[in-house]
């Protein structure tokens, strides 16, 4: 049978306003993609135009997935899971959230290499994130086993 069948799916789509979806201000949100993305006064409307309309939507809700070449992004309530799919440090994971006093960045190394490699770079990335205009606090978690 050769028999091809065409589906369409249609989906419909409705946004609520900030207040009813219980998310923070859009402004501080736009704060805080333009810190990861490190955009200055100057650079704050391509950073936050690199992000597009598609992503936004998609993690605009809790559960939002997003999938980009080689890792996942994952939104679960006020935080944003990083996961690489392949490669060397295949099944790494990088939470991000936004507290008042700054971000915070919880690194989940997959295995004992990778929390190796990590804890060598670790020091050095701390000291190319400070000087920002918001706080990163860096994590480096034990290796689930």
């Amino acid at each position: 049978m050769n028999n091809q069948i065409d589906i369409n799916r249609v989906r419909r789509m409705s946004v609520t306003s900030v207040e009813a979806r219980h998310e923070s201000d859009p402004d501080i949100r736009r704060r805080f993609e333009s810190c990861l993305t490190g955009g200055s006064k100057g650079k704050e409307k391509n950073a936050s135009g690199s992000i597009s309309e598609l992503t936004k939507s998609l993690l605009s809700h809790n559960g939002g997935i997003y999938r980009h070449g080689s890792a996942e992004v994952v939104r679960q309530g006020e935080m944003l899971s990083y996961r690489l799919l392949n490669g060397p440090m295949m099944g790494l994971v990088i939470q991000a959230s936004y507290h008042s006093l700054g971000i915070r960045l919880q690194i989940y190394p997959k295995n004992q290499r990778q929390s190796r490699v990590l804890t060598a770079v670790l020091p050095k990335l701390s000291l190319a994130l400070k000087g920002r205009r918001f706080e990163i606090g860096l994590e480096l978690m034990p290796v689930k086993k």
